[in-house]
C-alpha cells in the first residue's frame, strides 16, 4: 500500500497538485470469526493511519454471523474513531 501512496504523491507532484488534500481510502478484508482479533483490526486500522489513508473501508464476509459486526460496533470503532 505504501507503493500505492508513493506513486500517487509522485504523480501530484507532476501535475502541482497538493496530496495532502486528496482523501486516501484503503479496502481491506476482516473475518472476525476466523484468523482476525479486535487487536489485529485495530492495529492495521492505526497502520492505514499512520500511512496517510483518511478512510478505511472493510468487507466482512462473516457478517451475516451479526457477531462479528457487533464486535465491530462495540469494540474497534470507538479505540480508532479519534484517528
Amino acid at each position: 500500500m505504501q507503493k500505492a501512496l508513493d506513486t500517487l504523491k509522485a504523480h501530484c507532484d507532476t501535475l502541482g497538485r497538493d496530496y495532502a488534500t486528496i482523501e486516501k481510502t484503503s479496502l481491506s478484508t476482516v473475518h472476525l470469526s476466523g484468523d482476525d482479533t479486535v487487536d489485529s483490526v485495530i492495529n492495521r486500522i492505526k497502520e492505514h493511519s499512520e500511512m496517510g489513508f483518511t478512510h478505511t473501508i472493510f468487507n466482512m464476509p462473516d457478517v451475516y454471523k451479526i457477531t462479528p459486526l457487533e464486535t465491530f460496533a462495540r469494540e474497534i470503532i470507538p479505540a480508532v474513531a479519534e484517528l
